[in-house]
């Protein structure tokens, strides 16, 4: 564990749930709160994928990794929002008798079944601690989810697209704009990943994890703004920029038309690309109305 920040990642997923065999649960509790304490300096972020409600393990988890570094919850198998409002309760108790800053730690939740995903947006307003949630492209295959509603498809299929659009229409309504996309637990097909992570990126995710290192660099290059993609933003800004000094609020643009709508996707381009340190030279200023 204390290796896994040289690879790249903006955050750290610690797993007590079904990569722990239940007889090393315990020690497993020790091995991640020490792995916490250890990487609390560092910038990215440290969370622990904890063991579901009515398992017996879910306590003993949160007793053990919720200590100062601590950034998030991810809870397995969630399936109804009464688990996430009981988790933020437990969560903020924790926070107080431990001299946390209180709400401070995320709640991610992790619908594995129909029922859950049925349920994503009451999930994902249950609790305020809700910031990110997942499932732009469609289950894995093979997986619980999969399992659960009965799919048999592989990572590159149609069949889960509908699926994946589903969860997106509702944790977006939800306010969440962190959206996970789809993984592989292929290891070495490194061309997949990335077809994944970019229809992934095009169904509206805006992240992903990765189940080994070699993912990452790949995941980080597509769910970054390309060149292209921040050269095009520029030229719409630009562009509108000069229109609406003429008084035009639309224009044409190689063959296409630009509006306030086109500035806004532009802009939300030009944003991502600043907040993971890409230059993207000057831009002018576009006064845009209200929503």
């Amino acid at each position: 564990m204390l290796k896994a920040p040289r690879y790249g990642a903006d955050a750290l997923m610690f797993d007590l749930e079904d990569s722990v065999e239940i007889g090393q649960k315990a020690g497993a509790r020790k091995a991640v709160a020490a792995a916490i304490k250890e990487l609390s300096a560092g910038r990215f972020g440290r969370f622990v994928r904890a063991n579901g409600w009515r398992t017996g393990y879910l306590l003993d988890d949160l007793n053990a990794v919720v200590i100062a570094g601590l950034d998030g919850v991810a809870v397995a198998k969630t399936e109804d929002p009464e688990e996430i409002a009981a988790l933020d309760l437990v969560l903020g108790d924790l926070e107080r008798s431990r001299g946390l800053p209180v709400g401070r730690i995320e709640i991610f939740p992790y619908p594995e079944s129909a029922v859950g995903r049925y349920n994503y947006y009451e999930l994902c307003m249950a609790s305020q601690r809700v910031k990110r949630a997942g499932g732009a492209g469609g289950p894995t295959p093979g997986g619980d989810m999969a399992r659960s509603l009965g799919l048999q498809f592989n990572d590159l299929a149609d069949e889960g697209i509908c699926f994946g659009a589903h969860s997106v229409v509702q944790v977006r309504a939800a306010g969440i704009i962190h959206v996970e996309g789809a993984m592989t637990a292929n290891l070495d097909d490194l061309d997949l990943v990335r077809r994944i992570g970019e229809r992934s990126k095009r169904m509206g995710a805006s992240w992903a994890s990765a189940i080994h290192p070699s993912h990452i660099p790949i995941i980080n290059e597509v769910y970054s703004p390309s060149q292209d993609e921040i050269n095009e933003a520029r030229e719409i800004v630009s562009v509108l920029a000069e229109a609406t000094a003429r008084g035009q609020g639309a224009v044409r643009h190689n063959s296409a038309l630009l509006d306030y709508a086109s500035v806004r996707t532009a802009m939300n381009i030009l944003k991502k690309a600043r907040e993971v340190g890409i230059d993207v030279g000057n831009v002018p200023t576009v006064e845009l109305p209200s929503l």
